[in-house]
């Protein structure tokens, strides 16, 4: 079993474990539960009583001195305080033509770890004195932990969500592995995403290689359960069978090993990617190097979401004023020649 047998069993867990994740002590904790708590009205509604108490409990500590906090977590706590709890509204979507953009400030506050920094190669050695997910801080954080088909798995809460139950898995963790895919865990997201649709309905996941605004350099993907089509997935385009270039070259397969194929031959070129997994298929998308300057500024810290054609912005009045030809040139200022 992966998390939970049914779909009402998985948000019975997912909210509980929110709410008993809240702690006085736990700044880290506040925004994590804050953030996820903003991915609709009844979530939010669900925890907000509990969110009030506790935000004026990890206020009073910080004031007198008493938490221990990490440097990261209080930025983001002090511009909460800045913005005010009750001003941070639950996400807003906003469909421009073909693409979707999703007004959640939150995540504009996250801390940018690796996803900023210059790198030479895709694979970097894994450094355990960095952030990564074995760290004993982060145990609250953890969903399920457990073992599927050979694999211990360790699932985590996203802090700083983008995408409906946005999850982190990290395969085999004690293992220390490197943000750097194999052959045996691609073939394992491939079959968990397959055999989950029959709990989950609507789960997919996705995975940002080192250079294409990974985060964290310890081997985990990204899931979320969403039912509706991503921009990419449309049939207009041509990768879909469609007439239209998507803006990005974007290669499609509908087998795990065609599709391990793209991602080798990515990994001895060198070459940064994105990938999305969802039932019987794998799009993968190569895309320039995190810091070209010939990015455009809104794509800069763009990853897998981003390249399938959802954009967050932290500005309410960005939902009207950006248009769907900004972020198609967007998209293909990331692209990369086809070989």
């Amino acid at each position: 079993m992966f998390v939970t047998d049914s779909a009402d069993a998985f948000q019975h867990l997912f909210v509980n474990t929110l709410c008993n994740m809240l702690s006085p002590d736990q700044a880290g904790a506040f925004i994590l539960v804050l953030a996820n708590s903003m991915q609709d009205d009844e979530l939010r509604n669900s925890l907000k009583q509990e969110l009030g108490a506790n935000f004026k409990a990890v206020q009073s500590g910080i004031r007198r001195g008493r938490l221990d906090i990490t440097a990261d977590d209080l930025a983001v706590f002090e511009a909460i305080e800045a913005i005010g709890i009750d001003s941070l509204p639950c996400w807003q979507l906003q469909n421009t033509a073909e693409w979707e953009l999703v007004y959640n400030p939150m995540r504009a506050l996250r801390p940018v770890r690796v996803s900023n920094e210059s790198i030479d190669s895709i694979k970097q050695p894994f450094d355990e004195n960095r952030f990564n997910f074995n760290k004993p801080f982060l145990q609250p954080e953890i969903l399920w932990q457990g073992c599927w088909h050979e694999t211990q798995l360790r699932v985590l809460f996203n802090k700083f969500p983008f995408a409906p139950c946005h999850l982190i898995i990290v395969p085999d963790p004690d293992m220390q592995m490197p943000q750097y895919l194999t052959a045996d865990y691609h073939n394992m997201m491939w079959s968990l995403v397959e055999q989950q649709q029959l709990v989950l309905p609507g789960f997919g996941a996705g995975y940002n290689s080192l250079g294409a605004c990974a985060s964290v350099n310890q081997l985990h993907f990204q899931s979320f359960v969403r039912a509706e089509l991503l921009p990419i997935e449309q049939q207009k385009w041509k990768h879909a069978g469609g007439d239209d270039d998507y803006p990005m070259h974007c290669y499609v397969s509908g087998s795990v090993q065609g599709s391990w194929a793209l991602i080798n031959e990515c990994h001895n070129n060198n070459q940064p990617y994105n990938l999305l997994y969802r039932p019987g298929r794998c799009y993968v998308i190569p895309r320039k190097v995190q810091g070209s300057e010939s990015v455009a500024p809104r794509a800069r810290g763009a990853g897998w979401i981003e390249e399938c054609g959802v954009f967050n912005v932290s500005d309410y009045t960005e939902l009207e004023s950006v248009s769907a030809d900004e972020i198609s040139n967007c998209l293909r200022s990331l692209s990369v020649a086809s070989s």
